[in-house]
C-alpha cells in the first residue's frame, strides 16, 4: 500500500504531454495538406484560363482567315477598326460587350459546362513590305503567288478559369494577305 501512496501521477503529466506534441504535428500536418491542396487547384485554374485563351486566339485567326474583305471591322463591338481598340486591357469596360464580345472553346469544366472567354480583333494596319514572316504569322504565307498587302490584326483574348478570380490575357499578331 505505501507504494501506490507514494505515487505523485508522473506516468499521467509524461502522457498528456506526449499526446500535446503528437496533436500538435497532426494538426501541422493537415494544415500543410490543405495549402498544398489550394496550390494545386490554382495552378490548375491558371492553367486552364491559359488555354482558353489560346483556343479563343485559334479562332480569332479561323475567323480573320474566313473574311475577304475589313469591312465589318469598326460597325460591331468586338472587331475594332485600326486605333479604335481599347488600350486598357485591365480596365472592366475593356472586357464589357461594348468592346468585346464573349465566346466558348471546345473544353468544360469538371461538371461538364462549357467553357469561355473574351475577345476582341483590332486592324494593326499594314505589314512591312521588307518580309512579314519574320515579324509576323500570316496564313497561308508562301503558299500563294498572289500579290497584295498584308493586313495586320491584334488579337486580344481573355480566358475565364475555373473560378471567375482567374483570368489570363494573351495578345497576339496575326497577318492576312488581301
Amino acid at each position: 500500500m505505501r507504494a501506490l501512496s507514494q505515487q505523485r501521477g508522473a506516468v499521467l503529466v509524461v502522457s498528456l504531454i506526449v499526446l500535446l506534441v503528437l496533436t500538435l504535428i497532426g494538426v501541422s500536418a493537415a494544415r500543410t495538406v490543405l495549402l498544398e491542396e489550394k496550390m494545386t487547384f490554382a495552378s490548375r485554374d491558371a492553367k486552364v484560363a491559359l488555354e482558353v485563351a489560346e483556343a479563343l486566339v485559334r479562332q480569332g485567326e479561323q475567323y480573320i482567315d474566313g473574311i475577304s474583305t475589313t469591312g465589318e471591322f469598326g460597325n460591331q463591338n468586338w472587331l475594332h477598326a485600326e486605333g479604335d481598340a481599347p488600350d486598357d486591357l485591365l480596365a472592366a469596360a475593356t472586357w464589357s460587350d461594348n468592346s468585346s464580345s464573349s465566346f466558348e472553346v471546345p473544353m468544360e469544366d469538371s461538371k461538364g459546362n462549357q467553357l469561355s472567354g473574351r475577345m476582341y480583333i483590332e486592324i494593326a494596319g499594314n505589314a512591312d513590305k521588307e518580309d512579314p514572316a519574320d515579324s509576323i504569322t500570316v496564313g497561308g504565307y508562301g503558299q500563294t503567288t498572289g500579290g497584295g498587302e498584308v493586313k495586320v490584326f491584334r488579337i486580344i483574348a481573355r480566358g475565364q478559369g475555373l473560378t471567375d478570380s482567374t483570368t489570363r490575357v494573351i495578345v497576339s499578331h496575326y497577318g492576312k494577305r488581301f
